[in-house]
């Protein structure tokens, strides 16, 4: 049974069942507390660091890492009105999400990418992230519910090499209320999807089962070999272990935007003041658990202190706490 997060919404508190709807049972979300934590609050965009990260990214452009699939998929016209099963009722609804159907990653001046750490809860991030051109997320996290903290919008979504699976098989579920995939699925029909080539199939097949289609991009070669080396690169120092899927996907951005804003990118579970934080701001599958890290591969803290110092060197601007605030 998956684990539900601690949620505040508007004058009440509750906890949030998987589409974000209240399940009536109040739990107050405590403010978070960072000190040190924190990026460094004095900051400002350097466009001359971005220039120098953004010759050492080169190889991650789109046009060079990614391949659109041609593969047929189903067609939707925009904004038709699907039905869906979840949470034990029938209920219609339009896709969430409509930003960015062209097909083709472009240029962009400013781009939000959304973790999915519970930091998230409380933020009221949501507008911030939605002003901004594009929307990039991962993983396909909940969106509905909870759009005053993470907004509603998304451009493109970027797959680890498990959650493929892990769609397969909720797509598979005999309870069919289980199928939390279905929902989200539904909410960025029409934006882009980026796999890696392995688990393409798997992602094919689920759309055409749900009626719902992407601009489908594969990751040429293997997903994290070269990573390490060109983060050890721009960090001047040796960036060891396996990269997360948010470390590709940052810097990856840095290749077709020219100010990215991070949110919800905090891999610690626990503030400065010892405060619990989920390692996700929505509530799992029904599939099996998500551990943080499991077998301790990542670099977590590593990978931070190397996104923190984008920040400081204005290349990038990290987020963590409630926007406004820093």
């Amino acid at each position: 049974m998956p684990q539900f997060p601690m949620y505040r919404k508007g004058n009440g508190t509750g906890i949030r069942n998987q589409e974000g709807n209240s399940t009536g049972i109040r739990n107050s979300w405590p403010t978070l507390h960072f000190g040190s934590l924190a990026p460094d609050p004095v900051w400002q965009f350097r466009p001359e660091a971005m220039a120098r990260v953004r010759n050492s990214t080169g190889k991650l452009h789109p046009s060079v890492y990614l391949v659109k699939s041609t593969k047929r998929l189903p067609k939707l016209a925009q904004y038709e009105t699907v039905k869906y099963t979840g949470e034990g009722e029938t209920r219609e609804t339009e896709a969430h999400c409509r930003t960015d159907q062209s097909g083709t990653i472009g240029h962009y001046n400013t781009c939000a990418v959304v973790g999915n750490s519970g930091v998230l809860l409380g933020s009221h991030c949501g507008n911030e992230i939605d002003s901004k051109e594009y929307v990039i997320r991962m993983d396909i996290p909940v969106v509905r519910g909870y759009e005053n903290d993470v907004g509603r919008r998304t451009s493109m979504t970027i797959l680890n090499m498990g959650t493929p699976q892990r769609i397969r098989s909720s797509s598979k579920l005999k309870n069919r209320t289980q199928d939390v995939y279905e929902s989200r699925l539904r909410n960025i029909d029409g934006t882009t999807l980026v796999v890696h080539e392995s688990t393409r199939r798997k992602v094919i097949r689920v759309a055409r089962k749900y009626r719902v289609t992407f601009s489908l991009y594969s990751i040429k070669g293997r997903l994290k070999r070269g990573i390490n080396p060109l983060a050890s690169r721009i960090a001047h120092k040796k960036m060891g272990g396996p990269p997360t899927t948010g470390m590709i996907t940052v810097l990856m951005t840095t290749t077709f935007c020219e100010r990215p804003y991070l949110y919800g990118f905090f891999p610690f579970q626990r503030d400065a003041r010892n405060t619990p934080i989920p390692y996700h701001y929505y509530p799992g599958d029904f599939i099996k658990p998500i551990l943080q890290n499991k077998g301790g591969h990542h670099h977590m803290g590593r990978e931070y202190d190397f996104l923190r110092d984008l920040h400081k060197q204005g290349v990038l601007k990290m987020q963590v706490g409630t926007c406004g605030k820093n």
